[in-house]
Order: C-alpha cells, then sequence, then structure tokens
C-alpha cells in the first residue's frame, strides 16, 4: 500500500507515525491463509451476523448472513446485469454470495496476495461462479480499474488496512470506481474518538500490530471523507449485537485451533501465526470496550 501510517499514543507522549511495510500485510494472509479455513468453510474472513430465530451455535450460517445483509444495502436489481467491486476481497467469499445472489452480476475482488487469488479461483470454480467472479492483484487505494465502471463496492474489513483515519485515499477510489448513483457498504470496526490510553489502548496497539493493521478508522473522520469524496445519505449501523453471537466463538476456535497447529508443527508456529492467533484474542478485548470501538455497517451514495 502506498504511504501507510499508524498512529500510536503512549502514556504521556503525542502520536507519532508509523510507516508498516506492505509485506507485514502479505505476509499474515500468506502465513494464515489456512488458519481462517477454521474459522470458516467458506474462507469468510470476518465476524457474523446473527438475527433473530437464527442458531448462534452455527458459526457458518452467521458469516454468510453477514454477506447477505451487506448485499442487501447495494439495492441492485436482481435480474439486471451488475458489475460490483470487492475492495479487500480475501479469497473471494464476499463476491462469490453476492454472484449466488445476483445471477447475471459480475464481481471483481481486489486483494494484494497472490495466493489468496489462487485459493480464490478454487473456491470460485467449486462454487460454480468462476465465470462471474474474477480477481485484480492491486492495492485496492489503486486498482486500475475504470472510472465510473461499477455499479456497487463493497469492503469488509479491508478499510482498516487503507492508510489515515478517514480512509480517504479508500473512499476516493471507491467513489471513482463507481458510476452516479451507484452505492457504497462498508463493514469494519471504528473508533470512536481518539485513540484510547491506557489498558484499552495498550490492547488497541497489539491488536493493530498483530494484524499488521496501520489503525482503525475514526467514525466521524471517515464519516467526513465520504463526503469529500462526492457520497451522500451515509447510514452508519452499530453492528454490535447481532455481531456478539459469532465472536463469542473466538475462543473456543483460537484455543483449538492453536493446539491443533502446535501439534502438527510439533511445538512451533511462524511469527505472523502466532500474531493471527494473539489478534483474535485480543479482538475480544476491544469489543468489550464498545465506549471506544464499534462494529458498523456504513453504507452510502454516490452523488
Amino acid at each position: 500500500m502506498n504511504a501507510l501510517t499508524r498512529t500510536f499514543v503512549g502514556t504521556g507522549s503525542p502520536a507519532a507515525p508509523r510507516t508498516p511495510d506492505p509485506e507485514a500485510i502479505r505476509s499474515l494472509f500468506i502465513e494464515a491463509q489456512e488458519d481462517f479455513s477454521h474459522w470458516s468453510r467458506g474462507y469468510n474472513m470476518h465476524f457474523g451476523y446473527w438475527a433473530p430465530g437464527m442458531n448462534p451455535l452455527d458459526r457458518e450460517a452467521m458469516l454468510e448472513r453477514l454477506n447477505i445483509e451487506v448485499a442487501s444495502t447495494l439495492q441492485l436489481p436482481p435480474a439486471s446485469p451488475v458489475k460490483v467491486i470487492d475492495l479487500g476481497c480475501g479469497s473471494g467469499a464476499t463476491a462469490r454470495t453476492i454472484a449466488r445472489l445476483f445471477p447475471r452480476a459480475e464481481v471483481t475482488g481486489v486483494t494484494l496476495v497472490h495466493e489468496q487469488i489462487l485459493l480464490g479461483v478454487k473456491l470460485n470454480r467449486a462454487a460454480g461462479v468462476a465465470r462471474r467472479v474474477g480477481f485484480v492483484l492491486s492495492d485496492f487505494t489503486e486498482t486500475w480499474t475504470g472510472s465510473g465502471s461499477q455499479d456497487a463496492a463493497v469492503a469488509i474489513e479491508s478499510f482498516c488496512y487503507a492508510p489515515g483515519s478517514d480512509k480517504a485515499a479508500a473512499a476516493c477510489e471507491a467513489s471513482r470506481l463507481l458510476r452516479p448513483g451507484a452505492r457504497l457498504a462498508v463493514v469494519d470496526g471504528f473508533l470512536v474518538g481518539d485513540e484510547p490510553r491506557g489498558l484499552v489502548g495498550w490492547i488497541y496497539r497489539r491488536w493493530c500490530d498483530s494484524w499488521a493493521v496501520p489503525e482503525l478508522a475514526r467514525l466521524e473522520d471517515f464519516k467526513r471523507s465520504l463526503a469529500r469524496a462526492g457520497f451522500v445519505d451515509v447510514e452508519v449501523r452499530n453492528l454490535f449485537w447481532h455481531a456478539a453471537p459469532s465472536a463469542v466463538h473466538v475462543p473456543y476456535v483460537a484455543f483449538t485451533h492453536m493446539c491443533r497447529a502446535l501439534w502438527e508443527g510439533r511445538g512451533r508456529l511462524s511469527r505472523w501465526r502466532w500474531r493471527h492467533i494473539a489478534a483474535s484474542w485480543l479482538s475480544l478485548g476491544l469489543g468489550l470496550a464498545p465506549w471506544r470501538f464499534r462494529y458498523c455497517l456504513v453504507t452510502a451514495r454516490k452523488a
């Protein structure tokens, strides 16, 4: 990524910018790729969405339901040919859901990680959507895709990897890609106010390090960034209670996966796999501070 910055707040010193190596992002997702299969059969790399009537023990159904909820906000005509771009797509789980929901949709996933594309191509074939779901190996703030070429854009737990607390580069690129009237849906963790200090701040900084995240967006900064990029009708839904049932699965999955991985690796794990496991536990700490962090669905329409 270009010009990534990170802000850390010490107990008594002002924030200092940090620029992580983009290779750290690739290394994390390359080394931890198989770890995600223990979280989701479909390689959904995000929290889930629980709704009344759903089984809170069925994690895969909740993960898939989040994809469906996001797709529903795009307001796409179900029987018309449309183009959708997934900015920071992982191995394409959300893209495949959109392709299934909209039979004439063409979905493009954007990722920095070549190994995710190789896996995604296999999964697309298995799902029968290989002709309608493709990938671009690129930074999602500079996709090289045509201006005004897309009917919708989604970004699930990916804009946190964009630079700055306002994620302006990501918002501007999404605006450039979308035709007038098209919609953007973003699901991510957001800071409410300034970066926290004390114990919560320590957890937050360790979490950022463990998942190679420069910093979470500040919610108000991000909303202003969307407005500057030409978006209107910006709406924010706090998904905390919808995501909580899937988050409860984290301790069990992280512990059992750690034991399995240590057994298979004869007591050894790579640095990024350790960090990935640590970040899973640290996510619970962030979730216990809802006055500082929110897990939100942000939608907007390009004017």
